[in-house]
């Protein structure tokens, strides 16, 4: 995969790398390696072409688990973006950044006391409930605030979804109620007088790779909602997720969502109740926004040969950037400081002391490649600093810097691992 495969705002010229038109070498020689660099024009480039190939009947909520950092909430917002949100934590953020309550939903299971309670406090647009239990938590806190709280219905359907790397719908689930004991369900809950049913909410799969597979999956969330609307309440949501997938090889062909609107717009005229209620559609993309965006850099350490491979042993690693380990899948992977040519296979390595440190094995590299070289770990945007495991090993938290209008920003200060650990205390009989 080449660099502009990734992003148009990513350029090797002639001795350095550009983001936007950036030296990126200033910015790691004053901030020091590990860092995460995110792309402020590639974030609003992906807004904008999803944006134009949806129906305008579609709203986008960005999934902000996907990165958290307020900068980048902010910026989508700013393009016209609502917010999913899976904790109270996270309402936080919406809060300080000044997101809209009406343009928040929250989904996630286990919700506690004190997630409910901020969004009732808040007016968000809906909680996404995942079971009767919750809904009667729900209930039981609204009525403490006397106010009636909307929720859309997680629904765990029978269907998956074609082309997904991982479904989430289908068998047994800790997501959602099981579209079989659906009537049930609304049975029990129906005599509530704090909840309104307003909406349906399905998340059947991510890292979705083809249009057919999306496509699909929309058309069984509206078939699923049309029958709410006529057997038991009147659908004005369907929150139909997101796990729009994103090209991490040059065998991942990325969803191509070109002409998709029209589509869209042909299968919603089939099902009317949507414009007679006025339903509100929600798409909830995270790493389709934001996950082409960012690289993970880290500096070579050690260069090292052992039986039959070669190794460079970084700075960073799964500390840092835990997906290539956990999912076993390593992303578009340059050295930052060498031409792109006469490549050889390296194993790329950590600095924790555990085998699943790797940033990604037999990754094709400058056969140059050499201690103090700079390696740029693509496609990082997501599911990088919020999938890590910061503390294990004790090093420094990683920052992470945002290039926008020809100038960067830290958006998040590195961590001083010395101040973590002034912060712990010993107790008194210990010391």
């Amino acid at each position: 995969m080449n660099v502009q495969d990734i992003s148009s705002n990513f350029s090797f010229d002639r001795d350095y790398f550009s983001i936007s038109g950036l030296n990126v070498k200033p910015i790691i020689e004053k901030l020091g390696t590990p860092l995460f660099i995110y792309d402020a024009e590639t974030i609003k480039e992906r807004y904008e072409y999803l944006r134009a190939n949806l129906p305008l009947e579609v709203d986008i909520f960005y999934a902000m688990k996907a990165n958290p950092s307020l900068a980048v909430i902010k910026q989508l917002v700013n393009l016209g973006a609502g917010v999913e949100v899976a904790s109270e934590g996270e309402l936080y953020a919406c809060k300080k950044v000044g997101v809209n309550p009406k343009d928040i939903v929250f989904a996630g299971p286990s919700k506690t006391f004190e997630d409910i309670t901020m969004a009732v406090e808040m007016g968000i647009y809906a909680l996404n409930a995942e079971s009767v239990g919750e809904i009667k938590r729900i209930d039981e806190i609204a009525a403490s605030h006397d106010t009636v709280m909307d929720i859309e219905l997680r629904i765990n359907p029978e269907f998956e979804v074609a082309g997904a790397a991982v479904n989430m719908g289908g068998g047994s689930k800790k997501f959602g109620i099981d579209s079989e004991v659906l009537s049930a369900a609304i049975e029990q809950v129906s005599s509530l007088n704090n909840v309104r049913l307003q909406g349906i909410h399905i998340f059947a799969g991510t890292g979705i790779q083809n249009s057919e597979g999306f496509l699909s999956n929309l058309e069984n969330c509206f078939t699923l909602a049309e029958e709410m609307n006529r057997k038991h309440f009147k659908v004005l949501s369907i929150d139909f997720g997101g796990g729009i997938g994103i090209p991490y090889s040059d065998e991942d062909s990325g969803l191509s969502i070109g002409g998709i609107s029209d589509k869209i717009s042909d299968m919603i005229k089939k099902y009317p109740f949507i414009r007679e209620n006025g339903t509100r559609l929600i798409a909830e993309p995270g790493r389709y926004l934001v996950g082409q965006s960012g690289i993970y850099i880290t500096k070579v350490i050690d260069k090292k040969h052992s039986r039959g491979k070669e190794y460079l042993l970084v700075d960073g690693g799964a500390q840092h950037l835990l997906r290539p380990a956990l999912i076993g899948q390593s992303q578009p992977t340059f050295n930052l400081s060498r031409e792109q040519g006469n490549l050889q296979p390296f194993d790329v390595g950590g600095s924790l002391c555990t085998s699943i440190d790797f940033l990604g094995k037999d990754l094709n590299l400058s056969e140059d490649s050499a201690v103090g070289d700079f390696i740029g770990v693509f496609c990082s945007g997501a599911y990088g600093y919020t999938e890590s495991m910061p503390l294990f090993l004790s090093h420094d938290i990683a920052p992470e810097v945002l290039v926008h209008n020809g100038k960067y920003d830290v958006i998040r200060p590195r961590m001083d691992i010395r101040k973590i650990v002034d912060e712990m205390v010993i107790p008194g009989e210990l010391s």
